[in-house]
């Protein structure tokens, strides 16, 4: 066994959860090592589906158009046909917006993109910034940790040397069969077989047959004599990749039926279905895999921490596993970094299961409802979620009515809104101010906001920064829409956190710009106290009064 070395953070599972997270941590500042058991990234497409939100902080690493550039423009809608060339598709909802329902309410666009050209791209972002490494054919043997941090005993497949690394936190990213998650002693609740389904991963030139609009699923129904569930096609690479899912008979497992299907009778099924029967086509991979609807117990043991399909492993349907667990990564990631680095108190950690927890849980329960469940286009489930936890200052109001329609708004917890801004000549969404510190925007003049927010950040030394941008003459408002959809009266302000959350919320001017601002700060970094929470409590019903005056 060599010497140990050390990391502030060990993450294992270089997968899109993985990923997001060591990018997540070096953008903060923090180092991480990232192993993987596989010798590359995954060679298969596997989730294709790219959110609205996922395409955000894409596009906040300048890397969007990379990632939309491996997939095929469909439009995001599922087709039930009798062949892939039926010219009378039957449409429905698939759970993703259009592109003009996705420029409304964001800078970004969801995106059709295989995750085999995902995950590469987000390796090189990883290693351009230098902050880490990631380490293929690694594998995790075993781990323990103390009150100091986590030992991690690792193996390099390609050599089988063993060695230790030292690390303050351990991240599991490394999927449903996760050895951290084993090694932690966490079950997984909820069932683990919902079917059985053989996958069969094929190239062939489609384009003539699906003409030019291609969708983002066709499900097959045949001449109507087949009764059991439809065949399922999903467009899944600009390479002309696709896979079809064939639904299996109850008790056939994936080994008997890896065994029966041949390549001849998985060509011969591709052509019924393209219903072409002289189309050339190439086999590149089959496999069998189960529909599973699960999470984890619990997503935190003292250092160790569960993202993505560790945490939670859904269904298909919807397209949300891998989204939700770039969600995960992002909202771990700030506050790893912040409490490694003593921005904010171990406190903040509580507040990733607390907050992401529910919506995972959300998630795969969505995944079984019929036909993805949810909203037609996706974005209430995406984008109007509304975070809860100690972290955050809430408001008592109710939040946006759930009738399936998303509504931008910056309650305390929810994504902050995008609007558009202007800065000279150059136009931003709010959402390219958050990022790496605490945001503060005001509505109007923030002569006393910029005050207050220097005299908190002189009590935090520099371990804190808080960023003000004042919404009046310099960064303009031309459409004149960001205090109606921040909510906002002249003279109030909303503080975002790194990810984009409201953490807090004055909408107009409070008595004491800095004893409120400093209280707000406090508990958004899990050092609050009775005493700031009374004191907001008593701002907020000030604040009651002013509004309905």
């Amino acid at each position: 066994m060599s010497l140990s070395e050390s990391t502030p953070v060990l993450i294992v599972g270089a997968g899109p959860a993985g990923l997001v997270t060591a990018i997540g941590l070096a953008g903060q500042g923090v180092r991480s090592i990232v192993i993987e058991r596989h010798a590359s990234t995954s060679i298969f497409p596997k989730a294709t589906g790219v959110s609205t939100r996922s395409m955000e902080i894409f596009r906040g690493w300048g890397i969007d158009e990379e990632v939309r550039s491996g997939g095929w423009r469909v439009t995001p809608r599922q087709a039930t046909v009798r062949t892939l060339g039926d010219p009378d598709p039957i449409e429905s909802a698939l759970g993703f917006p259009d592109e003009e329902a996705c420029r409304r309410v964001s800078p970004a666009c969801a995106a059709v993109s295989p995750q085999d050209h995902l995950e590469p791209l987000l390796v090189d972002h990883f290693r351009s910034l230098g902050m880490g490494e990631v380490r293929f054919s690694t594998e995790l043997l075993a781990f323990e940790q103390d009150g100091e941090g986590v030992s991690a005993l690792v193996r390099d497949g390609s050599t089988g040397e063993e060695s230790t690394i030292r690390c303050d936190y351990l991240v599991g990213a490394d999927g449903h069969r996760s050895a951290v998650r084993a090694g932690l002693g966490i079950p997984m609740e909820g069932p683990e077989d919902l079917g059985q389904f053989m996958s069969i991963l094929f190239r062939a030139d489609l384009r003539p047959v699906l003409g030019e609009t291609v969708f983002g699923l066709y499900m097959l129904t045949g001449d109507g004599s087949h009764a059991g569930p439809p065949t399922i096609v999903v467009p899944s690479g600009a390479d002309d990749r696709f896979v079809l899912a064939i639904p299996l008979p109850p008790g056939m497992d994936g080994v008997t039926a890896t065994a029966d299907f041949t390549l001849d009778r998985a060509e011969a099924m591709i052509r019924a279905a393209a219903g072409v029967p002289e189309l050339e086509v190439e086999i590149l991979a089959m496999s069998a895999f189960a529909f599973s609807a699960q999470v984890a117990a619990r997503t935190r043991d003292a250092r160790v921490f569960l993202v993505g399909d560790a945490a939670h492993r859904m269904t298909p349907r919807g397209g949300r596993g891998m989204n939700t667990a770039i969600a995960d990564a992002f909202d771990l990631a700030w506050k790893l970094a912040w409490v490694r680095r003593g921005s904010a108190d171990a406190a903040l950690l509580d507040s990733y299961e607390a907050e992401r927890g529910p919506l995972g849980r959300r998630n795969v329960m969505l995944s079984i409802a019929p036909g993805g469940g949810g909203s037609e286009d996706g974005l209430a489930e995406d984008l109007g979620w509304i975070a809860r936890s100690a972290v955050i200052v809430d408001e008592a109001a109710p939040s946006t009515a759930p009738d399936g329609v998303f509504r931008p708004e910056a309650r305390p917890g929810a994504r902050a809104p995008h609007v558009w801004l202007s800065i000279g000549g150059e136009r931003i969404s709010t959402l390219d101010l958050f990022g790496r510190e605490l945001v503060l925007l005001t509505a109007g003049s923030g002569a006393r906001w910029r005050t207050a927010a220097a005299r908190v950040t002189a009590g935090y030394g520099a371990d804190l920064l808080i960023s003000v941008h004042s919404v009046d003459r310099r960064m303009r408002d031309a459409a004149g829409s960001f205090a109606e959809a921040y909510g906002l009266e002249a003279g109030g302000a909303v503080l975002v956190r790194p990810d984009g959350v409201v953490a807090w919320r004055s909408r107009t001017a409070p008595t004491d710009h800095g004893r409120a601002l400093a209280a707000a700060v406090a508990i958004s970094l899990g050092r609050g106290t009775d005493a700031d929470r009374a004191q907001l409590a008593l701002a907020a019903g000030a604040e009651d009064r002013a509004v309905a005056a």
